[in-house]
């Protein structure tokens, strides 16, 4: 069976080698960067905030889009790109467009890609055949050549150690001196673009030295062994398909008049202000850090739930309140069993997750829903994530999704004082088989504003509230609190479901291990 399931891989396409080539220099971030109109525009202020960096909320798909688009403009010598997924859709095409005029100017562009998704071959294949200054790697690709995903079965069944660490990490880097940093993805559904699903998500624009950690880390997993050039994977492009590319990718550029993205990315009142230098920021202590790309966790993450944020627990000790937004939350019993202390203790304990009617995965719902009693018991509270567009029944159960509007956002805030933000869930995925990054910030105003966000999206328009009662026959249950239609609901099963929807997850939980949730 082995043999003839590696014979069907053949056939589909060969396999690549993923060895990265010993004569494979080292490619690093800029070091200089004073000479770039980004590093000068913000001198000014790092002179005088001894090492701070400043940060910006980037709350909408719109604001996240343009923010791209200008550092993309604005980069005069280099751009690095790490994502976890990129779709093959209109955003995605719009913002190579611009990495190709980026390129034209003579920008090296750099880009990471997980190789979990076929579309991140597609993307890196049309990228490379756009310009020579574009360079794009796959991250612990699969070995099938090609992007088909029956050739990756095998794979999946006789390497699943290796292919289960997936880089989750995402950054957008420019010049060593400005990035988009957060949780969002590449694709319409991030950036408010698509008409059949969406994420609710928040990235932060970042300047100063946070930057350049991100830079360091970028070149860590760009000169990676697990990271393997998009060549090996698809062939390379005749200086036909090279010049084709070309002119589709500039003509998107010219074609704004019906095409609202590209009329977003047309937008200039950012990209001056960040000429300028004069973008209001909150600048702010901050540490930048990410997983090592062989796998290595710092654990920060997970420490969230044990009652701090930051390597040092007894120094950051949560005092009197701590925000958890997490589209899949399902803490170990060691999590759990702090969180309980936390709030039996009288810090305030809020949690915002997806419902099952929001979820995109049904399954990592599954590792939640088991969990919600005992943490209700304690005393934390549950705020469960509506579809937001209108289109909560039109169900997709294939491979375990069910919605099309779902919450993406990772987000802690401590004690309306300190941030952590970034690509991780507060799932086992991401604590023991995903690469994740993030920021740690020391600021009241930006805990405020976050804090702000994370309130809102509990607002029972927004999101049901949670309570453990007790049902007709005396026994523990729980129940959904709603305001719809400007009146209050209380539901006694999970609003928007079907029992088919609830039975699926059911199985979907006996059938996953729960490390891979």
């Amino acid at each position: 069976m082995v043999w003839a399931l590696a014979a069907l891989a053949v056939m589909l396409g060969g396999c690549a080698s993923l060895e990265p080539g010993h004569q494979r220099p080292p490619s690093l971030s800029i070091a200089d960067t004073g000479a770039t109109t980004l590093s000068r525009a913000f001198a000014r202020y790092a002179a005088v905030r001894n090492g701070q960096s400043g940060f910006k909320v980037i709350a909408t798909g719109h604001e996240a889009l343009v923010a791209r688009g200008a550092l993309t403009e604005l980069a005069e010598r280099t751009l690095d790109l790490q994502y976890y997924s990129v779709g093959d859709d209109s955003s995605s095409e719009l913002l190579l467009s611009r990495l190709l005029i980026a390129a034209e100017r003579g920008v090296r562009v750099r880009v990471l890609l997980d190789d979990l998704f076929a579309s991140a071959r597609k993307f890196g294949a049309r990228a490379v055949a756009a310009h020579p200054n574009i360079e794009v790697r796959l991250f612990n690709p699969f070995r099938a050549i090609g992007s088909s995903g029956l050739a990756r079965l095998p794979e999946l069944a006789f390497d699943a150690a290796r292919l289960n660490v997936r880089m989750h990490n995402k950054a957008w880097i420019a010049d060593n001196s400005a990035a988009v940093f957060g949780s969002r993805n590449i694709g319409d559904e991030y950036f408010d673009l698509s008409e059949s699903e969406g994420f609710t998500d928040i990235d932060l624009l970042v300047i100063g030295p946070a930057v350049r950690a991100m830079s360091e880390a970028f070149d860590r997993y760009w000169n990676s062994d697990r990271a393997i050039p998009v060549g090996r994977f698809s062939p390379m492009p005749e200086p036909a398909d090279r010049e084709r590319v070309r002119r589709e990718l500039h003509a998107l550029v010219g074609d704004c008049q019906s095409n609202i993205p590209c009329r977003w990315l047309a937008e200039t009142e950012l990209r001056e202000a960040l000429r300028a230098g004069r973008l209001p920021l909150a600048w702010a202590s901050a540490r930048f850090l990410a997983d090592m790309p062989e796998g290595e966790k710092t654990g920060i993450p997970s420490g969230v739930e044990h009652g701090y944020v930051g390597d040092d627990p007894a120094g950051s000790r949560t005092v009197s309140e701590l925000l958890i937004a997490s589209p899949y939350f399902i803490p170990d019993a060691h999590g759990i069993a702090h969180l309980t202390q936390m709030s039996r203790g009288g810090v305030r304990v809020a949690v915002l997750t997806n419902s099952l009617a929001s979820t995109d995965s049904v399954v990592a719902h599954a590792g939640y829903a088991g969990r919600r009693s005992e943490l209700l018991s304690a005393g934390v509270e549950l705020h469960e994530f509506k579809p937001q567009n209108g289109l909560q029944h039109r169900w997709r159960h294939r491979w375990g999704h069910a919605s099309p509007a779902s919450l993406h956002t990772k987000l802690v805030v401590q004690d309306r004082a300190r941030v952590v933000i970034g690509s991780f869930n507060q799932d086992p995925r991401s604590r023991l088989h995903n690469t994740e990054s993030w920021l740690l910030i020391e600021s009241r105003e930006l805990a405020a504003e976050l804090a702000a966000h994370f309130e809102e999206g509990t607002e029972l328009h927004h999101s049901f509230r949670v309570e453990r009662t007790n049902n007709a026959a005396g026994s523990a249950s729980l129940a959904w609190l709603s305001s719809e239609q400007g009146s209050f609901v209380r539901h006694d099963t999970e609003p928007m479901t079907d029992a088919w929807l609830r039975l699926w997850r059911s199985v979907l939980r006996t059938l996953i291990p729960e490390h891979l949730l």
